[in-house]
């Protein structure tokens, strides 16, 4: 009879252990919000109408040298498989990371010669001419 006990002791015991593991599985409710997440850091996929559009695509900017007068814009779009960046050398600009087909734009604002990378990929590269607007 004695042992009995124990063994329904032990068996209480492992239920107890097991239904705790269980419930900390669950998620915390309370946790969890429903605001939406912080964008500042994220890639922005702008509305704003563009004027010309550079692809990444196999690893490559296509057109890798493109002229825009001052205040045209250019949309940037990620087709490959592979997160990329569109960054300025020397920071005028940067994409951040896109995903596959997100989309960033850039709007010219000052005439120059502008040769950007892919930050992740440095091997990818491309210039981004910028002219005096025409009056």
């Amino acid at each position: 009879m004695k042992y009995i006990s124990y063994f329904f002791i032990a068996i209480a015991s492992a239920f107890l252990v097991i239904l705790l593991s269980l419930s900390s599985c669950s998620p915390n409710h309370k946790a969890m919000t429903n605001q939406p997440m912080a964008m500042k850091d994220r890639p922005q996929t702008s509305q704003q109408t563009a004027d010309t559009t550079v692809k990444i695509r196999n690893f490559k900017f296509e057109p890798a040298n493109l002229a825009i007068a001052v205040g045209k814009t250019v949309q940037f779009i990620n087709v490959d498989e592979e997160p990329h960046t569109a960054t300025a050398t020397d920071g005028t600009f940067n994409s951040k990371a896109l995903d596959t087909n997100q989309t960033w734009n850039y709007t010219a604002t000052k005439p120059g010669t502008y040769p950007y990378i892919c930050s992740v990929h440095p091997f990818m590269k491309g210039t981004l001419t910028v002219t005096q607007e025409k009056k």
